[in-house]
């Protein structure tokens, strides 16, 4: 990764502006599509993933008497490659981050609140490349957007803190550019279509979701310190949080056999809310010098309130609707069409218990300042 970078600053630090910028790649790991049956003609296909990006930021900011203010924008771009290997994602995206920072110092006090806006643009896609010809067998666009604010004010030793945020997202399929989201039958090689007869077999998909999630946590911290040539910081803190979310999946699977044409539509609707505060006790101990040495111990616990979860799921054969493509050899119909429906509602009491149970995480870190 190359990343140059320029800045400038006044002496009184009243004004300052920094630009940089960078380009690389990145990889994103393997993803396998993993067949229900294995067979010596259809194994495991892994597929790589990596990505290479175009980085720019620029920022400024001014400080006055006991204000500060900071302003940012950063954008990154990924541009689509084609890497010599058989099965790879290839991906366009073009992500916009805005942030802005201001804080007042008092006498003994100080305030800080800022906000950050994050919106994404993505589009993924499965390349199958064999010999001279590259077959897209996925199609993946993704949009995305996360708004997050917060609130700090720190009095001697005891800090307060307020965040907000919330995040939506959609993937759609559009038909006006690919008609299908994954066609699987694209990403085998042509002797093994002929071998299995899937060139009279067709299956593609097609997906449409979106998310919505919100989140409020508020809390205070407390520490104590104590020495002077070793220092010993034990310190409490106290968080409430409120979260709900939903996401909506929408799934159409088409199969087409000879003439027989048969669409059949998956929806599903999950909904989850909570409220609950967590609870943290940490130990700190530092040893002044030329070289400051620190040890750090914490413990943490979720302890739940309240907890809600409801699964909207359509029954196993989903919504059916078929119809034949022409010829004679007829279709497959299924006119019974399934609602959606509940079907665990409210776990509140099994939810909490579980989170209970497992919501405990400790850490243990060392520091050396020097």
């Amino acid at each position: 990764m190359v990343m140059p970078k320029a800045s400038f600053h006044r002496d009184d630090s009243l004004f300052t502006a920094k630009a940089r910028f960078a380009f690389g790649s990145v990889d994103l790991g393997t993803i396998s599509w993993v067949p229900i049956k294995q067979t010596e003609l259809i194994s495991t296909i892994p597929v790589d993933w990596e990505s290479h990006f175009v980085y720019s930021e620029l920022s400024a900011g001014s400080k006055i008497k006991n204000h500060y203010i900071n302003l940012s924008l950063n954008h990154i771009r990924t541009l689509p490659r084609n890497p010599d290997k058989e099965y790879y994602l290839r991906d366009s995206a073009s992500v916009l981050v805005l942030n802005g920072e201001y804080g007042y110092a008092f006498s003994n006090s100080r305030l800080d609140a800022g906000y950050t806006y994050i919106g994404a643009d993505m589009t993924v896609y499965g390349i199958y490349h064999e010999e001279t010809s590259r077959k897209r067998f996925m199609y993946l666009p993704i949009e995305a957007s996360v708004h997050m604010s917060y609130a700090r004010w720190q009095w001697e030793n005891l800090w307060t803190h307020l965040e907000l945020m919330h995040i939506s997202g959609k993937v759609f399929s559009n038909q006006e550019r690919f008609y299908e989201t994954l066609a699987l039958n694209r990403a085998l090689p042509g002797s093994v279509l002929k071998g299995l007869s899937f060139s009279f077999l067709q299956r593609t998909f097609r997906a449409n979701a979106e998310l919505d999630a919100s989140a409020i946590v508020s809390g205070a911290s407390y520490y104590w310190k104590k020495g002077k040539r070793y220092i010993f910081k034990p310190s409490v803190e106290l968080d409430f949080f409120g979260a709900s979310g939903e996401v909506n999946i929408q799934k159409e699977i088409e199969t087409v056999i000879l003439t027989t044409h048969q669409i059949t539509n998956e929806k599903t609707l999950r909904k989850v809310s909570g409220i609950g505060s967590i609870l943290s006790l940490g130990i700190e101990l530092q040893k002044e010098g030329p070289v400051s040495v620190s040890l750090q111990y914490g413990i943490s616990q979720i302890i739940p309130f309240y907890v809600d979860y409801k699964d909207y799921l359509a029954d196993s054969d989903g919504d059916s609707n078929s119809k034949p493509s022409g010829g004679i050899i007829g279709s497959i119909v299924n006119p019974n069409e399934q609602v959606a429906k509940d079907k665990s509602g409210s776990l509140e009491r099994s939810a909490s218990a579980l989170l209970f149970r497992n919501g405990f995480a400790t850490h243990l870190g060392i520091a050396v300042k020097f």
